[in-house]
């Protein structure tokens, strides 16, 4: 299953309203998303798509397009089921 930027931007919108203008290619940085915001991104992520995604790793990925490989990269490696 591959996760795509616009569903990682989808979810980190649908609790953080101030993000509402964000898109896939936006730095994380740039649209001043702080460690405790990131935390709940991650949360948010991790929840939606099933995968342990933490802070740091979004810290890393820099942008939701980033980040959406991330989730994919983690998804490929769960076991099927």
């Amino acid at each position: 299953m591959e996760i795509t930027a616009l569903d990682v931007v989808e979810a980190i919108r649908s609790t953080m309203d101030e993000l509402s203008h964000m898109s896939p290619d936006d730095s994380f940085a740039d649209l001043d998303i702080d460690s405790l915001s990131l935390v709940e991104a991650a949360v948010i992520l991790s929840n939606k798509f099933g995968v342990r995604v933490d802070e740091f790793e979004l810290a890393d990925a820099g942008t939701a397009r980033v980040a959406a490989g991330l989730v994919t990269g983690k998804l490929a490696l769960q076991p099927v089921v």
